[in-house]
């Protein structure tokens, strides 16, 4: 049974933007509406996970300030064990820009995440890597017992050698199936030869996500949902797969709840505004399993 996951990589402030399309180059477009946010992959994940009900550690880069600031308090309140690096300069920030299509294009500006390329990292049993500096990423797979791989948006940072590596260190491999095609290019391996060394849950938006375990292949369906801001779906997802497993579900269950805390964060705006806590995710997913829909 896990008892605590480890979560690596960003934590960040969205500052999430409402326009009515998408203008061509060199065009503009008036923004309807913007907020700010608690975000960044890994609080997300960490965030979601405490929600549950389980254990989570936070890795992740912070301004100097950090421990005076809201953000910090509404971690410490959710109850997750921040092992923060503190440095000069800004904590990370995502600049996400939705349509009234519910199409998403994010721009992220890394800040102070940037210098955990040499941060020090200790051992821990189980560690889950989302998007994060690759150097940084390649040292915390090293100290991994059992290792989940997420690279997310900073696939483009990675060369060949670094993916390779934590690849192959990897016990579950999280990916969309955009970043599936770009990490077969680069490590040169197909999904066929990835799944055999690997877990390997792969999300497919509307069409749900596919687990891949055991030399078995399931289809995992997705939730209907009421989509007011799709900010913060697959790390929702990881989140609740972790306490799945934590809870003592095997990992298709696990996926299933994933999918239906998806559902529930794209209701509300924000990444972490709409986590569910475990009562509520278990009691849907027991409905929706009566109903045969999941």
């Amino acid at each position: 049974m896990i008892e605590k996951v480890t979560v690596a990589g960003h934590i960040a402030i969205d500052h999430i933007f409402d326009i009515p399309y998408y203008p061509e180059k060199n065009h503009s477009i008036f923004i309807k509406s913007k907020e700010e946010y608690f975000g960044g992959g890994a609080a997300n994940i960490a965030a979601g996970i405490a929600k549950l009900g389980c254990k989570s550690e936070l890795v992740a880069a912070v301004d100097k300030n950090f421990e005076k600031s809201a953000y910090h308090n509404h971690l410490k309140r959710m109850g997750v064990e921040l092992n923060v690096k503190k440095f000069d300069g800004e904590i990370a920030q995502a600049y996400i820009f939705n349509d009234d299509a519910h199409n998403q294009i994010t721009y992220f500006y890394w800040g102070v995440s940037e210098d955990m390329r040499d941060a020090k990292v200790e051992e821990r049993e189980v560690i889950h890597i989302a998007p994060s500096h690759p150097e940084f990423a390649y040292n915390m797979a090293g100290k991994a017992k059992f290792l989940a791989f997420e690279p997310g948006q900073d696939i483009p940072r990675y060369d060949k050698e670094k993916l390779s590596s934590i690849i192959e260190k990897t016990d579950i491999l999280f990916c969309n199936i955009f970043e599936l095609k770009k990490i077969e290019r680069i490590v040169g391996m197909k999904r066929e030869k990835l799944k055999k060394h690997m877990d390997l849950v792969v999300t497919e938006g509307e069409k749900g996500s596919v687990l891949h375990a055991g030399g078995k292949t399931k289809k995992i369906p997705s939730v209907e949902a009421d989509v007011i801001d799709p900010t913060g779906a697959g790390d929702a997802y990881r989140a609740a797969f972790w306490a799945g497993l934590m809870h003592g579900m095997d990992m298709e269950e696990s996926c299933k709840l994933g999918s239906i805390a998806s559902s529930l964060v794209v209701g509300k705006k924000g990444a972490q505004t709409g986590l569910p806590d475990w009562g509520m995710l278990i009691k849907k997913y027991e409905i929706l399993s009566k109903a045969e829909k999941i």
